[in-house]
């Protein structure tokens, strides 16, 4: 019986696409860069590239923030310090609390019955402050950040780390719900929980990875808890 839900916050509850999509918008605004929508797949392209490299364990956060927007600002042609538009970006990432179609819902529905724990390995700064926006933070016992725990999901370490602070449970007891397979439902399978696999994009499932548990949308996952 599952007594223990764990949550992934970006593109599972919040749409971090959209939050993206704005945040950049304003900065290329503000310094006269043209945006089109090229400009944001390149962004997509180029960060899932940069985010699968941490998860890896090649690169760490601060070597993260120092280039990714130099990568990206290079690939479109455009010659300006990145740095700069990381810090802008990071800033308006964390004033957007855009929500998944279901999110409020599907947090109705669970509270009540399960203990709920946001696991995520974005920034500390941008998580919280989204949460607070959003007011997502009233759902949930407790954040577990990779930036704080030191590891990104999907490595072992970081569910030791959760499940020492939540008191060991059995692994028969929790369930994680998330939309990255390389992140979410790759580590959770690896650590012995059940994984449900937010596919909201409708990709076709992989032969490798075999999540618990498949959806397209938040709702349907009250036909599982």
């Amino acid at each position: 019986m599952k007594k223990i839900v764990l949550l992934d916050l970006d593109n599972t509850l919040i749409d971090f696409n959209e939050c993206a999509r704005h945040s950049i918008i304003n900065s290329f605004n503000k310094h006269g860069f043209t945006y089109t929508e090229d400009v944001f797949k390149t962004f997509i392209t180029e960060n899932v590239k940069i985010w699968k490299r941490l998860e890896k364990g090649e690169i760490t956060k601060a070597e993260l923030r120092a280039n990714r927007w130099n990568i990206i600002l290079g690939k479109l042609g455009i010659d300006y310090d990145g740095t700069i538009i990381e810090e802008e970006f990071e800033n308006g990432v964390a004033q957007g609390a855009y929500a998944v179609e279901g999110a409020y819902e599907l947090l109705d529905y669970l509270f009540p019955k399960y203990e709920l724990y946001i696991v995520s390995n974005g920034f500390r700064f941008v998580q919280e402050s989204r949460l607070k926006i959003g007011d997502f933070r009233k759902y949930f016992k407790d954040i577990f950040l990779s930036e704080d725990i030191g590891v990104q999901k999907p490595a072992k370490e970081f569910f030791d780390y959760c499940f020492d602070k939540l008191g060991n449970p059995k692994k028969e007891e929790v369930i994680l719900i998330g939309d990255s397979l390389s992140a979410d439902i790759t580590g959770g399978l690896n650590y012995g929980i059940d994984c449900v696999w937010f596919n909201k994009n409708g990709d076709d499932p992989p032969e490798d990875i075999k999540p618990t548990y498949i959806i397209d949308r938040l709702c349907d996952i009250e036909k599982i808890l």
